[in-house]
């Protein structure tokens, strides 16, 4: 019975052995380390895919990210554009209020020289 397991110990080592320096083992590993990282690739390129599909149909609605910025934080316009200048203070909420005038004797006109 000892023998039996010993032998079953010395056949199970040199299995490991052949396994462990077989270069088609070694093959395998890599190989599913390569498909590991082919499958990273593809989520990462799904995400990609997805982010440039967005950009996409925002520009088919012509909602221009860049624009946007260019136009609200740049001043910036589009040649076609139509650009209105308003008197500065003009569409501010607060506008100053006029003086008070103090009611007060009206001036008469100077009669002319009759000729």
């Amino acid at each position: 019975m000892a023998t039996f397991f010993v032998s079953l110990g010395v056949s199970a080592i040199l299995l490991g052995m052949v396994l462990a320096t077989d270069g088609r083992v070694l093959e395998l590993r890599k190989a599913k380390a390569e498909v590991r990282e082919l499958n990273r690739k593809i989520a990462d390129e799904k995400k990609e895919n997805a982010r440039l599909v967005a950009a996409i149909q925002a520009a088919d609605k012509e909602e221009f990210p860049a624009e946007k910025v260019a136009r609200e934080e740049l001043n910036l316009v589009h040649p076609e554009d139509v650009v209105l200048l308003y008197p500065e203070g003009t569409l501010t909420k607060n506008q100053p209020t006029p003086a008070p005038t103090r009611p007060g004797p009206v001036p008469t006109p100077a009669p002319s020289p009759a000729n």
